[in-house]
């Protein structure tokens, strides 16, 4: 118990310092170790993303283990990410996470056999009955956000076309995609991308993030957005990913101030070839309190 409140003392003068320093000035904070969010109400905008905004300076950091995800194969053979740093905020519509966590150098996927850096934010669909924290079970959906660097590349400075990916092929597989039949229509390059023509969600343009929906294992299915936003910044070994949501999302999760609920989360590591199962997880609902 005393330590206990050692620990609680020493992160409310953490918490208190950073806080007098500025308003207008973020202040990288320590984290410490806790078993809960506590999400803090401020007078701010979070229609976007900003990692670093001085409103951070609001909301005290939480510490959060996490291990290699040990139920499906394939699976890690150890745990890549140790721990994750969590702060939450709202604005009385929307909530903002701003997740932290160490990677040695950042990856995008940019060409075939890579693998994208990326997080994701887990919330149970109904509050009163916790789903299984591993995505959920039938008729106990969770509610995903799903941020990955290649979506941010993509959208910042365009998606690879066929012939960044398979530099290599012959024109008379991807013909309008090759500078010896650069002048095809739209329409005719699309002839080559199936997943268009089906309408796959996964093969148009991200804006960062995905939604998901899912009741168990191998189930997601991506959900039209619903006015999230993410944006992430690597810097010193770390990376920084702010993912801001509405409060309510109808059909989904919702957040409401005095209410409980929870979140989980997990990471993926692509340049140590982490996609799919291949991540690091919180295995237990970690209990959420917007304030």
């Amino acid at each position: 118990m005393l330590r206990l409140r050692v620990i609680s003392t020493a992160a409310a003068l953490v918490f208190s310092a950073a806080c007098a320093t500025s308003s207008t000035t973020f202040v990288e904070q320590t984290a410490t170790p806790m078993i809960e969010v506590e999400v803090p109400k401020v007078a701010a905008d979070l229609s976007a993303a900003d990692p670093f905004a001085a409103y951070w300076n609001a909301s005290r950091p939480a510490s959060f283990a996490l291990i290699a995800q040990p139920m499906l194969p394939p699976r890690p053979d150890h745990a890549t990410t140790d721990d994750i740093q969590v702060q939450a905020i709202h604005d009385g519509t929307r909530v903002a996470f701003r997740l932290r966590w160490h990677d040695a150098e950042p990856s995008e996927a940019g060409r075939l056999g890579e693998h994208s850096d990326a997080v994701a934010l887990q919330f149970p669909v109904v509050n009163d009955r916790l789903p299984p924290v591993t995505m959920g079970a039938a008729g106990m959906p969770v509610h995903i956000f799903h941020w990955r660097a290649q979506y941010q590349r993509d959208a910042e400075r365009g998606k690879p076309e066929i012939k960044d990916l398979y530099p290599n092929a012959s024109i008379d597989m991807y013909a309008m995609d090759f500078k010896e039949a650069a002048s095809g229509s739209t329409e005719e390059r699309e002839q080559f991308n199936p997943g268009v023509a089906l309408g796959n969600p996964q093969s148009y343009k991200k804006s960062g993030v995905d939604e998901l929906l899912a009741e168990g294992f191998a189930t997601s299915a991506v959900q039209a957005g619903h006015g999230s936003v993410a944006r992430g910044e690597w810097k010193d070994g770390f990376w920084t990913v702010v993912i801001t949501r509405p409060l309510v999302i109808e059909g989904a999760s919702t957040l409401r101030p005095g209410a409980s609920t929870s979140v989980a989360w997990a990471v993926w590591q692509g340049g140590l070839h982490e996609v799919g199962s291949r991540k690091c997880v919180a295995m237990n609902w970690v209990p959420l309190k917007v304030q």
